[in-house]
């Protein structure tokens, strides 16, 4: 009669420490999303909101102490879907956009 190799395993007993398998824990990972802070934003940036929809910074500019965001919203093959939306730098933090860890800079 052929034994499973789990029924083998557990049919042989307990095993001497140093024959056991090692379970190591792999240290938390880092979050890869949060929410976009002034200091990420840079021209070619993608980000997202809750529901999925994707953005991707064109411009930003700094005038008469105001900064403006110019982004397009982008399709599921991250293809330009919209024309242009300008929105204060503030305006644009407060939609609550994220972004991945896999963009930061250096």
């Amino acid at each position: 009669m052929m034994m499973s190799r789990y029924a083998q395993l557990a049919s042989a007993g307990p095993r001497p420490a140093e024959t056991r398998a090692r379970i190591t824990m792999r240290p938390k990972p880092e979050p890869t999303l949060r929410k976009a802070a002034e200091s990420d934003l840079e021209v070619g940036l993608i980000c997202a909101d809750r529901d999925g929809n994707r953005i991707r910074i064109d411009r930003i500019s700094i005038e008469r102490g105001v900064g403006t965001v110019c982004y397009h919203f982008l399709n599921d093959e991250l293809r330009v879907q919209e024309g242009v939306q300008e929105r204060s730098i503030q305006q644009f933090l407060s939609e609550a956009w994220y972004k991945t860890g896999a963009q930061t800079r250096p």
